[in-house]
Formats: structure tokens, sequence, C-alpha cells
């Protein structure tokens, strides 16, 4: 027989000299380098494993004098040789003793009845070539378990029949919020969102096939998540299993659908939006125009582009347009002027249009110009100005101080009768509606707040009421305010146009006239009862006298109470007359 070559390094545990001759001869026999060591016993085989494992085979024999567990003893031999394939050599014969000690770890069980050189070589070998691929698999194990919990994505291995979680990496963890306890109690179907059905239906017919699918899961949080399913058939410790890989799609279907939204919103800016979108090229011809052109002029885009811009433009404006356009290159935005420009009906519109400049942009080549069609205000701001200007006139006539309140801008302006009538200079001047409040006679404030809430809360359009103003000396004149309102396109407040007429002088002479009437009324009101009291008294006692003349005794003294009655009512009426004297 050929030997075999390559040094061999064998430890056999036997207390038997005779038996462990005969294993050395067959030994001898089939190899050329052979290093043999023995141990007669559990403990000098112990002790020499703790010193070093450094054999190609164990030779164990299960009849040591110093050990009677069998198992005890393969176990812990096992455990001593650190991995070194371990050869059961017994004179047991029951074949169900040799099974069980195959599954505590031993490479082989060889009847020493049953033993030549040439089994007991092929055994070694066997065992060791075993250990190799063993070894070999744990590495790849290890390569591909290291792969697994050091993925990025989320991996799982299932029960290819329950659905059941065997094995969860790190990532799936901290992407669902479970433990790896909480997923061994778990199946994959607790994961799922909807589509119940489709899903298992896609499982059952790749049972033994690698698939793909999108579904939805829900975290421990109950979070949605949107996940792209990668999974595998594969053997996992002997069962029929599926290893899944899991992309989160979660952001990538959002950023998707942000996406999509920005481009629709783009579309319909472009298309059915009020602004005219337009790239102008280093010519000022037309390279592209928004089709909402078509909406906005009455034109086609095609009418418009590679024509020149100025074709368009009133000749009137063309030298204001031109001017900016000086500033292409210091600036990278800027706004042109109001301008009118052409319809596709050959009327004139007002435009008011921002430049940007991104020639040097590759995707653009040119300006763009972003332009609003503004006739709308400007026929307002025409019509405002127009009636301003009404306004200034009647104002210069009557003295009157006209303002305009813009209620976005939260900004009065003031005719120059507020230096007249008020006496405030310019640095004095502010135009904000809390200087104007701030300026209301605190005693008539309250009240004026609350009438102007009937424009901004009833829609009321015009609005009266009188106040007094406090002037820059810090004296109170008193204002007649009448109001108009001008509202936008919604019907809410945008300008209020007032007038502020001083009736300080007015209501001077009204308070005068109120002043004489309580005069007068305290002047009636003597001549009553004051001057009724003597005047009754008189007339009483001259009465008497024509009556009862030849009857009375007493006629001296009754002509002294005439006389003094006549006394006290003459003091009433000089008093009468003193206040109305003090009164005109």
């Amino acid at each position: 027989m050929t030997k075999n070559s390559g040094e061999l390094k064998i430890l056999v545990i036997e207390d038997n000299p005779g038996d462990f001759m005969l294993i050395e001869d067959y030994l001898s026999e089939e190899h050329h380098a052979l290093e043999i060591q023995r141990a007669e016993n559990f403990k000098i085989a112990k002790t020499i494993l703790q010193k070093t494992s450094d054999f190609d085979t164990v030779l164990l024999d299960l009849s040591l004098p110093d050990i009677n567990n069998t198992e005890l003893l393969v176990k812990d031999i096992l455990a001593f040789s650190n991995g070194t394939p371990v050869v059961v050599l017994t004179g047991y014969t029951n074949k169900d003793y040799g099974v069980k000690t195959l599954s505590w770890g031993v490479s082989d069980y060889l009847l020493k009845d049953e033993i030549n050189a040439s089994i007991l070589s092929k055994s070694i070998h066997y065992s060791m070539e075993r250990r190799k691929v063993q070894h070999q698999l744990y590495e790849s194990e290890e390569k591909y378990r290291t792969l697994f919990d050091s993925s990025p994505l989320p991996m799982w291995v299932l029960d290819r029949n329950t659905l059941e979680f065997l094995s969860v990496n790190q990532a799936a963890i901290n992407l669902y919020e479970y433990t790896r306890e909480e997923f061994m109690q778990m199946s994959v179907r607790d994961l799922w969102a909807d589509d119940e059905a489709r899903i298992e239906e896609t499982v059952e017919e790749n049972f033994h096939d690698f698939f793909t699918l999108k579904v939805k899961h829900y975290t421990k949080s109950r979070n949605l998540l949107y996940i792209d399913v990668q999974s595998n058939p594969i053997l996992f410790g002997g069962r029929e299993a599926r290893v899944t890989q899991a992309h989160n799609i979660t952001e990538k279907l959002k950023a998707e659908e942000k996406l999509r939204h920005s481009q629709e919103r783009f579309k319909a800016l472009v298309q059915d939006g009020s602004d005219l979108i337009s790239i102008i090229d280093q010519n000022f011809h037309y390279a592209y125009v928004s089709p909402s052109v078509k909406n906005i002029l009455g034109v086609d885009p095609e009418k418009i582009e590679g024509r020149n811009v100025f074709d368009f433009i009133h000749r009137e404006d063309r030298d204001k347009i031109e001017g900016k356009i000086q500033y292409l290159g210091s600036r990278k935005s800027y706004q042109l002027p109001s301008y009118r420009y052409k319809d596709g009906k050959g009327e004139w519109r007002w435009f008011e249009t921002i430049i940007s400049d991104l020639r040097d942009d590759p995707a653009v080549k040119g300006l763009i110009a972003n332009s609003r069609d503004i006739t709308k205000a400007k026929v307002q701001e025409q019509q405002l100005r127009e009636s301003l200007e009404r306004y200034d006139i009647v104002a210069k006539a009557t003295s009157d101080l006209i303002t305009d309140f813009d209620v976005e801008k939260n900004e009065f302006q003031y005719s120059n009768a507020i230096y007249d009538i008020f006496g405030y200079s310019q640095e004095e001047l502010e135009t904000s509606k809390e200087w104007w409040q701030d300026r209301i006679h605190p005693e008539d404030k309250p009240r004026v707040i609350e009438a102007a809430k009937g424009i901004y809360e009833r829609g009321q359009k015009i609005l009266g009421i009188e106040y007094r103003f406090k002037c820059a000396n810090g004296e109170y004149k008193y204002i007649l305010d009448r109001s108009y309102v001008i509202t936008d396109a919604t019907g809410k407040p945008s300008r209020i146009i007032g007038s502020m007429q001083d009736i300080t002088e007015r209501r001077k002479y009204i308070n005068a006239i109120e002043r004489s009437n309580e005069r007068l009324r305290e002047i009636a009101w003597t001549q009553s009862h004051v001057v009724r009291a003597p005047l009754a008294r008189i007339m009483g006692l001259i009465e008497l006298l024509k009556n009862q003349r030849n009857n009375l005794d007493n006629i001296e003294e009754i002509i002294d109470n005439i006389l003094n009655s006549s006394e006290e009512l003459d003091k009433v009426i000089r008093k009468i007359t003193i206040k109305t004297e003090e009164e005109f």
C-alpha cells in the first residue's frame, strides 16, 4: 500500500499498551512522517491538551481508568481539543451508542475489533478533511454573518413555510424599532401594512425562487414605511428559509412625490399662471416664451419666439428700458420700470418685468424675464391719481386736509394742509396709523376706533365722525373726518381716502350758543319763578285794598308790604338785566 506523505501528529488516549502498539503499527503502515504522543489516562490527556491542541487528530479510548462517565469524558476531550478532530475507539458494539457519541461532536466512531490500517487511516484523513471543510464553512459563515450584521440595509432570515423570523441584523432593528428578542417572536406578516393577499400570493408563487416586491410596512411606533424587498431562498440551519434585504425607499418616494408636485406647480405657473416667463438671447430675441402668453396676451408663443423684444414695446418706453438694460453683467437680477407692451389685438398692456441674468448657465444661456400684466393696477393708479388731484384742488379751495391711507402698507399720505392746520414740520410728521391714532384725544379715541371697525368688519364704505386731534403745540382742534373706502378684488379695504376739516371755530361757536341757551334757560326760570313771587304779593295786596278798603284798619302796613315787594321785584329785574348784559 502506498504510504501517505506529509507529517501527521496524533494524540492517542489509550490505557491499554497492547491496543496502543497496535494503533501505532496501523498508523506507521500508512504514513512516512508520523509523530504519536500517548496519554495513558484522562488526567494526562487533559494536561497535554491544556498545554497544546496542535494535533491533527485525537484517538480516544472510552475505557479509561480515571473516569467512568463516558459522556463527560467525550465532551471534556472535545472541549480541550479546541476543534481538533476526535475519533472514538471502543470495544462497545452498540451502534446506537456510537450514533449518540457522534451527536456529541466526535468526528468518527470505530470498533477496535474492526480496525485495520486502512480503515484507521481513512477515518483520520476523513476527519481532518471534514475539519478543514467545517473550518472553511465556519469562516464563510462568519464572513457572511459579518456582511449580514454589518449591512447598512435591513436584512433578515425567514422560515420559508411560516415566514417567522430566524435572524435579523442591526439595521433592521434600528429601522423597525423592535428588539432582536421581539423579532424572534414575530413573523414578517406582523410588519405588513396592507396588500396581504398580494404578498402571500407572490411568496407562494416564488417559494423556490428569488423575487422582488414593493410593500408597505409598519414600524413598532406605527410609522409607515415603503420598502423594496429582495428575497432569496436558502437553507439556514437545515431549514428552508429566505434571506431578505429590505431597502427603505420612503424618503425616495417622498422626494419623487415632492418633485412631481413641484413639476406640476411649475407647469401650472408656466402654462396657466398669471406671469409671462421668457428667455431672451444676447441679441434680445425671444428664445422661449411660456404658454401662459396665450392667456395673457392672446397670442401663441410661436408667433413671438425668434422676434426682437423691442418690437413689442411702446416706442415712448423703449429709451427707459434700454437705459436699464445697460446694467447687464453688473447685477444678476433687477426690475425694469413699468412699460407698455403690445398684445395679440394690437392694444397696449402695461407690464412690469424682473430680469435675471443667466447667460452663464448652460441650461439657459440667456436672460430670464418674469413679466406681469399690471394694466388693471395702472388704470386704477391713474384713476386714483386723478381723484387725488381733484381732492387736492378741493382741499386747496376748502383748506381741508386730504389723507390717503394704504391699508396693506399701514401708511398715511397727507396733503400739505397738515402743516398749516396742525403746525407739524416735515421732520415731525410720520406716516404710520399708530402716529395718527396717538394724536386723537384720549376721550375720543375709543369712539373713533370703534367707528373704524365698521370699515373692516361690516364692509362700511363711507365714514363720517367728529373728534379732537392734537396739534404740534399740544393743543387740540376739532376735526370733521369724512372717509371713503376703496376695496380690492376680494372686497377687502385697500385704501381709505379721507378729508379732515378743521371745525374748531364752528365748534366754539356752537359751544357759545349752547352756553347762551343755558343762560337764557336760567333767565326764563328766574322769570317764571323768582319774579312771580313778589309780583303775586303786590297783586294780592292791591286786590285787598281795592275790595276791602273801608274795612281795613292796617292800611299803612299793607302799603309798606307793597313797597317792600316792589323793591324785591326791582332787585330781581336788575339781576336779570345784569345776566342778560353779561351774556350779550
